[in-house]
């Protein structure tokens, strides 16, 4: 079968026949390419409630929370959680203390949030500690 966009493939695929709002939104983006908050791809979706965009995008694994309202692919290489999550991954594949400004660069990669939001996260003693240095590592349990 071929889909609205051209493409063919199996009828049964949801890329070729969507069914319902999640299928259509996956389509959404996979057609422009970048983060959209769920009014805007509620918007691209034909007679589709705001709330029921972010109630399908909440639930459905293909897509990550990255930012206040804002959803991406999880192909795309985000990940799933929290910042203070991202942060922890990212400290631990460095096997080493990081500066600042190193952990920022690498979270606002996967999130957009305020530079803020990720310093407050750092400063929560319960997960991470400063070194002597001024670098971020993990507090070991």
């Amino acid at each position: 079968q071929k889909n609205s966009e051209g493409f063919f493939g199996l009828r049964d695929w949801p890329e070729i026949n969507p069914r319902g709002v999640k299928d259509k939104a996956y389509l959404v983006f996979k057609k422009e390419n970048k983060p959209l908050h769920f009014t805007a791809v509620a918007g691209l979706i034909d007679l589709a409630l705001p709330q029921t965009v972010h109630n399908e995008l909440i639930k459905d694994s293909r897509f990550v929370l990255v930012g206040r309202g804002i959803y991406a692919l999880k192909e795309w290489g985000y990940e799933r959680g929290y910042v203070k999550d991202v942060i922890f991954k990212i400290l631990k594949s460095a096997q080493k203390p990081l500066d600042k400004e190193e952990i920022l660069e690498k979270v606002l990669k996967q999130r957009m949030v305020k530079e803020n939001t990720v310093l407050l996260n750092l400063s929560n003693k319960n997960y991470f500690l400063r070194t002597s240095e001024g670098n971020y590592t993990i507090k070991e349990a």
